[in-house]
């Protein structure tokens, strides 16, 4: 018997997910993948019956420089009102494209206190972050039996031309002769856009639910840093210096404090979604 058809649809034309993840499906003869713009109100005149999943990827994020009020009329209020529409006319599955930042964390130079775990509280700083809480918190109120709602608290993204998360460490590795070989262990929780499309069509495909938090793996500045300049040497002896004299200061903090989700947070699909090779995907981030 042949596979039905999935019936796929994604917020946002012009975003780097939404259009990297309709590239991975157009691919697959198995689904039929729409994605639609939900600026102005054309798309409450969309039908969405016999949709089986609803991605909401569309919202607008720190670097688009928004005022609190944007943050909550977009990625609050129109998630509602997009994921109320969505239940109403019998969408099976919604995934919501959340947020790291709900957690509030901030980076640490001691790694446990820059790790979230599973008891980390969800206390956000930032309008953003709050404005995501906010979603998720309406999400899961509509969850039962016949609308399952997934949620994906996604770190930094970087991957495909999307390069302002890598770009400090672009900054840090031009300015020294070599990569200073310091907080090892002090993790990055980032998550490249192959290994997030990756995850989405993956929970696409399950019967998961709930709250998801991905990322690429135990990955320190310093390994940054050498993907982004592979042909640097790293100085073991400046970063002990480094380490001794200059752990307090500010600039180091913003390089090299943890902040990273727990191993046993990231296990989802036991990893499979990690498909991407870690030094290729920085490097492909840069080229155009």
């Amino acid at each position: 018997m042949d596979k039905l058809m999935k019936n796929i649809i994604i917020t946002g034309v012009n975003g780097e997910i939404s259009k990297l993840f309709a590239e991975r499906l157009k691919k697959e003869k198995d689904f039929d993948v729409s994605q639609i713009s939900v600026r102005g109100s054309e798309w409450e005149t969309l039908s969405w019956e016999n949709t089986d999943c609803f991605i909401h990827a569309a919202g607008v994020t720190p670097q688009n420089i928004k005022t609190e009020d944007d943050y909550e009329n977009v990625n609050y209020r129109l998630a509602c009102r997009i994921a109320e529409k969505a239940k109403k006319e019998g969408v099976k599955k919604f995934i919501y494209i959340s947020t790291m930042a709900v957690y509030g964390a901030t980076q640490n130079m001691d790694a446990q206190k820059g790790t979230v775990t599973k008891k980390t509280s969800l206390n956000p700083k930032s309008a953003y972050g709050k404005s995501k809480l906010h979603a998720e918190e309406f999400l899961k109120t509509l969850q039962c039996d016949d609308f399952s709602v997934v949620i994906i608290r996604v770190p930094s993204i970087y991957g495909r031309g999307k390069t302002e998360y890598l770009d400090q460490y672009k900054y840090l590795a031009e300015k020294l002769p070599v990569i200073p070989y310091a907080f090892t262990k002090l993790y990055k929780s980032a998550i490249c856009l192959d290994n997030l499309c990756e995850l989405i069509y993956l929970a696409v495909n399950s019967d998961i639910s709930g709250v998801i938090c991905p990322d690429d793996g135990e990955i320190s500045a310093v390994d940054f840093c050498s993907a982004i300049y592979p042909s640097k040497k790293k100085s073991v002896m400046l970063g002990k210096l480094i380490e001794i004299f200059l752990k307090k200061n500010a600039r180091i903090l913003d390089y090299y404090g943890a902040i990273c989700y727990s191993k046993d947070l990231t296990s989802v699909f036991d990893g499979k979604y990690r498909v991407a090779d870690f030094k290729e995907a920085v490097k492909k981030s840069y080229e155009k």
